[in-house]
């Protein structure tokens, strides 16, 4: 038998053991160096996996998957769209084993999320992707995600109109209208408002660094949002979105938060989402630049401010030419 890297042995009362050692790690190996078992141990250890006695959960999968050269190979835009999921998969199954997940529940968590069917749809597709990534670690021999139905994602996101956030405000309370307006109100993603901490605010707004782009902004208040958190209680020392227990609120709590108050208001047409539409929607109708705009949203490009905004700018617009329609009419 040629000895493998990184391996050694210790023998204990006349009995030897053998050991992965990397990086100061040792992970143990099964008895018999020329077995199939030990081989098969050895190769997924090699390729960052784990050794056969210890647990196996999503969070060590997605830790791995981050290793291997499948991930760094993306492009920065697919790493900003799969960290999205991976977060709420951590989340969501992050300590459960992902050799025992079956196909009816992987259909399940994306039906769950059918109120977000462009999000619903990533979730099968991030776990095929996971899935295939142990059967490379020899964790398991089949991929349970794959090849499932995506569901129609009708037209996306839209901008909330004024009814739909007057009938939201009037009908909501506690940190389900906190989440609303800090949404509304910073025009920030979900995900980052799960972030954002008392210590952030400063000078009437606050610091966010965005998930996405990593960007480092600071949101002025509006009226509406500063007089929303004066009247918070505030149940956690630290985060601002937080359980009655003190305990920071994820993604996926405070994504059912608000679906559940939409649907029980009728608004389930609208989505978290939107309001990050409806934010720069506002400040297009205020005059704002596209400049100004992206100091708000975090936006890189200014041609996806406009996409955000341009519901907002063509509406202004068709107001001006309608006013010179009439004065037009009245001249003549």
């Amino acid at each position: 038998m040629v000895k493998k890297r990184f391996t050694t042995t210790k023998t204990v009362k006349g009995r030897t053991y053998h050991y992965f050692r990397k990086d100061g790690r040792y992970v143990r190996l099964p008895d018999n160096p020329n077995s199939e078992e030990f081989d098969r141990a050895y190769w997924a250890l090699m390729r960052g996996g784990m050794g056969p006695d210890q647990k196996r959960t999503f969070e060590k999968l997605i830790a791995s998957y981050k290793q291997s050269p499948k991930w760094q190979r993306l492009a920065p835009r697919t790493k900003s769209d799969y960290s999205k999921v991976l977060e709420y998969l951590q989340d969501v199954v992050g300590k459960h084993d992902p050799t025992k997940m079956r196909r009816s529940t992987v259909i399940e968590a994306q039906m769950r999320n059918s109120h977000r069917a462009r999000f619903a749809n990533y979730i099968p597709h991030m776990l095929s992707i996971l899935f295939e990534h142990a059967i490379d670690l020899d964790w398991q021999r089949d991929n349970p995600a794959k090849g499932i139905e995506k569901l129609k994602t009708g037209d996306g996101h839209k901008p909330w109109p004024k009814n739909a956030i007057e009938t939201f405000r009037a009908n909501t309370s506690g940190v389900t209208l906190l989440i609303f307006e800090l949404a509304l109100g910073t025009g920030q993603r979900a995900s980052d408002l799960t972030r954002m901490e008392w210590g952030h605010i400063e000078d009437g707004g606050i610091w966010v660094t965005q998930g996405k782009t990593k960007a480092e902004l600071w949101i002025p208040f509006t009226e509406r949002l500063r007089v929303t958190l004066e009247g918070t209680k505030r149940n956690s020392l630290r985060f601002i979105l937080c359980d009655p227990h003190g305990r920071q609120m994820n993604y996926d709590q405070i994504q059912k938060a608000v679906h559940k108050a939409r649907k029980s208001l009728g608004l389930s047409q609208y989505s978290l989402h939107g309001l990050r539409y409806s934010a720069a929607g506002e400040l297009a109708e205020a005059g704002c630049t596209d400049q100004q705009i992206a100091a708000i949203t975090g936006h890189k490009s200014l041609s996806m401010v406009r996409k955000y905004s341009r519901g907002a700018n063509q509406k202004k617009l068709a107001k001006s030419a309608q006013v010179l329609r009439d004065q037009n009419k009245n001249g003549t």
